[in-house]
């Protein structure tokens, strides 16, 4: 009798086991889809705050462009945050920060020689012969023959893909397209996290901040250039690029001369043709969102050009709403 006494014991406490278990499991997997759905939530929140701070952001473009007088302040003499390249906000319970550059910092696709092609790889991280396979398919990709340089491709590469797919020989219509030409990895694309010498993880941008395909000039605007891009400008030291970037950061330059008058920079007659401060009026916005309750964020890209023939006075050129979400979007 004490025996069997023991046994259903003994048995009792396995199924009480195995209950709490059960409960535990049940308990952790409400856990997780409490949490996940509100990630969803506040992701949602973010994508209307992110599209609000984008609309906010054209709304003060269009007026300092075309309505540059207020209250007898002339606005474009005065440096303010959409000089300095970023909007930020609240809204809803969300925050908002929206990254501005203007087309004309970045190289026209269409345009670039290989010699600058060269060097932005470089100046991005890409390996030399990574860079030399990139700049001459590049080139490949947009003539209009069906020759390959010697470290290029054409239809005879491209076609032995899967799926297979023949080159443009033809203008680049959006700078994705760069993804289907050889060598340009996603990681030299979107970039790619790195380790910090402080130990902190930090972003390797890649070469889609860098290049447009909207921008008609060939100059360089140094006001909203990314350091990669004055790098690769012909004849430009690394200590010249690097003092333009952190005077532009906290006083952008009104013309070119005033490069060489305040910061003793000698540029010399190759990079001064590449440079300007003439803008666009295309401009580029990065929008990062988060609800101030959470850290989930939203990133939406889109580019936009000032037009005043537009009943709303700009037009939209590109959107994206699959930005990859990383910390730091300044370029």
């Amino acid at each position: 009798m004490h025996k069997e006494q023991g046994v259903v014991l003994i048995a009792l406490l396995w199924i009480l086991t195995a209950l709490s278990v059960i409960a535990l499991s049940f308990s952790r997997e409400s856990f997780v889809e409490v949490a996940a759905a509100r990630n969803a939530q506040s992701l949602e929140d973010s994508y209307f705050v992110a599209r609000a701070g984008i609309a906010t952001t054209i709304y003060r473009l269009v007026q300092k462009r075309f309505y540059p007088v207020a209250q007898g302040v002339q606005l474009q003499d005065t440096t303010d945050a959409m000089d300095l390249g970023v909007v930020t906000g609240q809204l809803g319970g969300g925050v908002y920060r929206i990254d501005i550059q203007d087309e004309s910092g970045k190289i026209n696709l269409n345009t670039v020689q290989e010699e600058q092609l060269r060097a932005l790889a470089a100046a991005s991280g890409i390996d030399e012969n990574d860079a030399g396979i990139i700049a001459d398919s590049i080139l490949d990709w947009r003539d209009t023959d069906k020759l390959h340089r010697i470290n290029g491709a054409e239809d005879d590469y491209y076609e032995t893909l899967d799926p297979p797919y023949k080159a443009r020989n033809g203008r680049f219509e959006t700078v994705e397209e760069l993804l289907l030409v050889r060598g340009v990895r996603t990681e030299y694309f979107y970039g790619y996290p790195i380790r910090l010498p402080d130990g902190s993880v930090g972003y390797k941008y890649g070469l889609s901040r860098y290049f447009t395909v909207y921008s008609p000039r060939s100059q360089v605007n140094v006001n909203f250039a990314p350091l990669p891009v004055l790098q690769s400008v012909p004849g430009m030291s690394p200590e010249a690029a690097q003092a333009i970037y952190a005077r532009r950061l906290v006083k952008p330059f009104k013309t070119i001369e005033e490069i060489t008058r305040e910061l003793s920079v000698n540029l010399g007659t190759n990079s001064r043709p590449f440079l300007s401060t003439d803008q666009t009026g295309i401009y580029t916005l990065t929008a990062s969102a988060h609800s101030q309750r959470s850290k989930a964020r939203r990133v939406l890209r889109a580019v936009i050009a000032l037009d005043r023939s537009e009943k709303t006075q700009y037009r939209t050129l590109y959107w994206n709403e699959n930005v990859p979400d990383y910390e730091g979007i300044k370029p």
